[in-house]
């Protein structure tokens, strides 16, 4: 089951720019969440309040995001779907730290994530939307 959670996971990566000209979905948008903290941790100099706002929008993102895993694969538990997060955020942060050894965080690539980066922690993610 956790193989084919982040086999899942995996591939919702490769497939975000089609969903970027769709509605973006909760898996990819945590994957980018996951990704700019990675840049962030080891290229970003954000003060400490930016940071806490993105980890509290990360965190939000996150509970989506199991929530939808959970509608997926009913069957997954929370903790396979725990390490399933754990796996993908390790395998997104040697990436992104093979970029940054070969290009260093000036590389366009970790320039976007880092504007996506302050973007996502400018968010207001509890404000209430049209839906609600």
């Amino acid at each position: 089951m956790l193989r084919l959670l982040i086999a899942v996971m995996t591939t919702l990566s490769l497939v975000a720019p089609a969903a970027a000209k769709s509605k973006l979905d909760i898996l990819t948008l945590f994957d980018q969440f996951m990704i700019s903290k990675a840049v962030a941790s080891r290229c970003a100099r954000a003060d400490e309040e930016k940071r806490a706002k993105f980890l509290l929008n990360m965190k939000r993102v996150k509970f989506s995001a199991t929530q939808r895993l959970k509608r997926m694969y009913p069957k997954a538990t929370d903790e396979t779907i725990a390490k399933g997060s754990e796996q993908r955020q390790a395998e997104l942060d040697n990436g992104v730290s093979e970029i940054i050894v070969k290009e260093g965080c000036d590389s366009p690539q970790i320039k976007e994530a880092l504007r996506r980066f302050d973007m996502q922690a400018d968010m207001d993610l509890a404000a209430p939307t049209k839906d609600q």
